[in-house]
């Protein structure tokens, strides 16, 4: 049997060159995510996991999408496409589940790479948030960004202020 050897100069330079294999550390982009109603699912009785689950079967049953779903201490919140707000709510009410809903919410999405090892660069992003007075709904992170849900009226100054630390 013949073994072959491969070497870069199989390779041409234009193709090495855009291999990227690291990103730049920091924020790389804000991204805004506009038109959604924030629904929380509130006072489910006992046993809470099944009213949880009754709960969020009543929704898929009326084909609603939700996004970033969080489990709350007596129910469930998540987001909604705004368009489905008058749906949601009479879903909610047929199924006589207490529910507030938050019209005109946007999402915020920070982009860096490795967000959770950067030492504080969470708690400097949620430090410039508060100390703008922008009040926040929901906060979630993953490996390569943060994800925060505020008003739609101060969702677009948040934005702008990260751009603003990131052009320096």
């Amino acid at each position: 049997m013949n073994q072959q050897s491969v070497s870069t100069s199989s390779f041409s330079q234009s193709q090495i060159s855009e291999t990227a294999f690291e990103k730049r550390r920091g924020i790389s982009h804000v991204e805004l995510r506009t038109g959604l109603t924030q629904v929380h699912v509130l006072n489910l009785a006992e046993p809470l996991a099944k009213k949880r689950l009754e709960a969020l079967k009543a929704v898929a049953n009326a084909g609603i999408s939700l996004d970033f779903l969080k489990l709350t201490p007596t129910g469930v919140s998540f987001l909604i496409p705004a368009d489905k707000t008058e749906l949601i709510s009479t879903t909610l009410k047929q199924a006589d589940i207490t529910n507030q809903l938050d019209t005109g919410r946007s999402i915020v999405l920070i982009y860096a790479v490795n967000i959770r090892d950067e030492e504080g660069m969470i708690a400097g992003i949620l430090q410039r948030v508060i100390n703008a007075g922008i009040s926040i709904d929901h906060a979630s992170d993953m490996h390569d960004r943060i994800l925060i849900v505020a008003e739609a009226s101060q969702a677009e100054r948040f934005k702008n202020l990260i751009e603003e630390d990131i052009r320096g």
